[in-house]
Order: C-alpha cells, then structure tokens, then sequence
C-alpha cells in the first residue's frame, strides 16, 4: 500500500502515533475545565502524554519532526495555562 508520508510502513505508524498522542493530549488538556475533580489527574496524563510525544518525534527524522514543532509547542502551552487555571481556582 502507498505510503502518504513517502516512506515505509514503519514510518508511517511512527508518524501517526505521534499524531495520535496530540489528539489524545489536547482532549486531556480540554477536559481539564469540565471536570475540574479530575483536573490534577487529567495535567499529569497530559504530561506524561507531552513526554512521549517528545521521545517519538525525536525518533523521526528531522525532515519529519520540524512539522510537529508548533504543535509540540502549543501543547505544551495549552497544558501550562490550564495547570496555571487550576493553581488560580484553589
């Protein structure tokens, strides 16, 4: 099967994966405000999420890993500002 990313399938899975993980970290980051019981909980798996994304996207080439730089950084912000909503609300 074609590869979208011109490589192998390796690479591909590599490349979603990291894909996957920002979703999954934004919809932490978003239900922080909803479930304010679950805040502290949600950040830290927000966290550990940031941290695996940046083990993967150090494992891609650097062809590759440029793109996901705005969105590493925005992700990092967005968990920043809701952890610093948090420290506001308690």
């Amino acid at each position: 099967m074609p590869c979208r990313y011109g490589t192998n399938a390796d690479h591909r899975i590599r490349v979603e994966l990291v894909e996957a993980d920002f979703e999954i970290g934004f919809n932490l980051v978003d239900l922080v405000e909803s479930r304010p019981l679950e805040a502290m909980q949600l950040l830290s798996e927000a966290e550990r999420v940031y941290a695996d994304i940046l083990a993967r996207v150090q494992r891609l080439e650097a062809s590759e890993s440029v793109h996901f730089v705005p969105l590493v950084d925005e992700l990092r912000r967005e968990i920043d500002l809701a952890g610093a909503g948090r420290g506001g609300n308690g």
